[in-house]
């Protein structure tokens, strides 16, 4: 059992650093693409959430037959788990990488490019002007927000563990596989003899 346990953590840190190297490709290229086109584009971060969960499917389907075919939902969950765990963390460290190093500017690119998005949906919806500001001004500094402070690094973090955790116990319950339980039969000398 503890065989078992071991090697569903190698194969979930493995699996989870390939996801990861996967995730930072596609953000890579649609970062050089445009910037700003996965915070504007709803198209994009749907279909990019799809990818995610296909490829966990087939990850999780991996991992389990290369386990033997069964695990329970306790051992699928703790593999999805691990998984999230390095795609967040994969998520904060590009995010501070591209912001620190790459494009320090960054943020308030992005920030003019979602007021922007927002206040053209509104007013494709026929909001006023008025309500528009309003709506604006709730929403706060967009800038503040995508800065990678403590603080937002902690809340963004612990907001992808939560997300990746939903969707852990999801594909832990679809997934799971338990082992069909056997009977032995009895052998011919073990039977109750028969009455007379």
């Amino acid at each position: 059992m503890e065989d078992k346990n071991k090697l569903i953590t190698q194969l979930s840190l493995k699996n989870g650093l390939i996801l990861a190297v996967v995730w930072i490709v596609i953000y890579a290229l649609l970062y050089f693409i445009n910037p700003v086109m996965i915070f504007t584009n709803f198209w994009i971060s749907l279909v990019i959430w799809i990818i995610v969960i296909v490829l966990l499917v087939i990850i999780g389907k991996n991992i389990r037959t290369e386990i033997g075919g069964f695990w329970t939902f306790g051992e699928a969950f703790k593999s999805f788990l691990i998984i999230a765990l390095i795609l967040s963390f994969t998520s904060v460290l590009y995010n501070v990488v591209l912001i620190k190093v790459i494009n320090p500017r960054y943020p308030a690119e992005a920030a003019a490019a979602i007021q922007e998005s927002q206040k053209a949906m509104m007013e494709k919806f026929g909001v006023s002007s008025d309500q528009i500001d309003e709506a604006m001004a709730k929403t706060g500094n967009m800038e503040e927000k995508l800065q990678p402070t403590v603080k937002n690094m902690t809340t963004n973090f612990g907001y992808s563990i939560a997300v990746y955790g939903v969707l852990a116990l999801i594909l832990a319950a679809i997934l799971k596989k338990n082992e069909p339980i056997l009977f032995s039969t009895l052998q011919d000398d073990e039977r109750l003899p028969q009455d007379v």
